[in-house]
């Protein structure tokens, strides 16, 4: 689990757009300390570790590569949300997304756009597969 945290760091790094250098400012540490986590020379302190999954809005868990059972992420959106209730199809959407990490990524990089952009690209994306499930029928 911990040799994949570079792996996580680099693709984190990259769904947000951001250079070494640029991530490296926003967790006031060097470039080059980011470049030997990314490349798995040396490990992350616990609270490089901690600074960066709130950096990048993710469980510390997510960070290091385990990843939840359906019943882990439900207990999860229960103590998030505040509630037992959850339809089939929510249930169905968060396994999808904990099947397709790369759609998943890039959601979560959409989500953290503003608000005024975020609208507009999620408008285009909903279109975009209306049609192609029409089409693929």
């Amino acid at each position: 689990m911990l040799q994949h945290i570079g792996e996580q760091i680099r693709r984190l790094r990259n769904a947000h757009d951001w250079t070494q250098e640029q991530f490296a400012q926003r967790l006031n540490v060097s470039r080059s300390k980011v470049s030997k986590w990314e490349n798995g020379e040396v490990l992350p302190d616990l609270q490089s570790v901690i600074d960066m999954s709130n950096i990048f809005r993710v469980s510390v868990d997510f960070l290091l590569g385990k990843h939840p059972t359906d019943e882990q992420l439900l207990q999860e959106v229960r103590l998030a949300y505040g509630t037992n209730e959850m339809s089939d199809e929510q249930l169905s959407v968060i396994r999808y997304m904990n099947e397709q990490r790369e759609l998943a990524k890039r959601l979560y990089a959409l989500q953290s756009l503003p608000l005024h952009k975020r609208k507009r690209v999620e408008e285009v994306i909903i279109k975009m597969i209306d049609e192609m499930i029409k089409a693929l029928k």
